[in-house]
């Protein structure tokens, strides 16, 4: 079972991180995708990749620091210094509580990391909170550019069924997170229910988004198995076969045997 997103900054949890990833491994799960998109973060998951094993990194910068100064090159610069980042991200759009104003930026912080991720020949951890419609213009453009060639995931996958159709002929995947066992969520169970096999994800978010019965606590690696149990439900397949199909698909569009 693997964690395809999840945050392990120290300063988030109560507990040591090798502690959450050791009752991580207990219920199954061998390996996360974390993720740094401050670049404040950047450094302690650099040290994090080089004390663990079974991670592996993602590093972008999140659409709501668009206003503040930071050169790709340094980003670039990161990535092909620190080994096991396997992706770019998460980056993308976020219109959730931002200023108008801050819309252009957004986009060209996304479009300044498509290109990074073509030319580094990295998949996209792509980050779309009320923003479907220029996420889906933005990618479009992408794909038709082939700036796409390498994969991406929409990470906490919420949107519409068209869009999960889009970014799926676009060869894009979609991660389930906690969000899926909610009461309230039967629109995205009903999203998820069409998605194919061969494009979903499981992730936590954390320490974000716990699944029930952990909604309110904080969220870690360990309750990715509650989100994992929900999708096989959907799908109406077991517990095992899901864990495979969505093991099989981490592999494809991250891995494609560098590790």
């Amino acid at each position: 079972m693997i964690d395809s997103h999840c945050h392990l900054s120290a300063a988030d949890y109560d507990e040591p991180v090798a502690d959450i990833l050791a009752k991580a491994h207990t219920c199954g799960v061998s390996s996360c995708l974390v993720v740094a998109c401050d670049p404040n973060d950047f450094d302690e998951l650099k040290s994090q990749l080089q004390q663990f094993a079974n991670l592996f990194g993602a590093v972008g910068i999140h659409p709501e620091y668009a206003d503040q100064s930071y050169d790709i090159n340094d980003l670039r610069k990161f990535i092909q210094k620190t080994p096991n980042i396997i992706a770019v991200g998460e980056c993308g759009l976020d219109y959730h509580e931002m200023p108008e104003s801050s819309k252009n930026k957004q986009q060209e912080l996304f479009w300044a990391q498509i290109e990074l991720a073509h030319e580094l020949a990295l998949p996209l951890v792509i980050h779309s909170r009320d923003a479907e419609g220029d996420m889906r213009a933005m990618l479009k453009k992408a794909y038709l550019a082939g700036q796409l060639t390498h994969g991406f995931v929409l990470h906490c996958f919420s949107g519409s069924a068209d869009m999960a159709k889009e970014a799926v002929k676009m060869g894009g995947y979609l991660s389930a997170s906690g969000v899926l066992t909610f009461k309230n969520a039967a629109r995205v169970r009903e999203v998820f229910a069409e998605i194919p096999l061969d494009r979903l994800l499981v992730e936590t978010d954390a320490p974000y988004l716990a699944p029930e019965p952990y909604r309110g606590k904080k969220n870690q690696p360990a309750f990715v198995v509650k989100t994992l149990e929900k999708l096989a439900q959907i799908k109406g397949i077991s517990v095992a076969e899901m864990d495979k199909i969505t093991t099989q698909n981490f592999d494809r569009l991250f891995i494609k045997g560098e590790k």
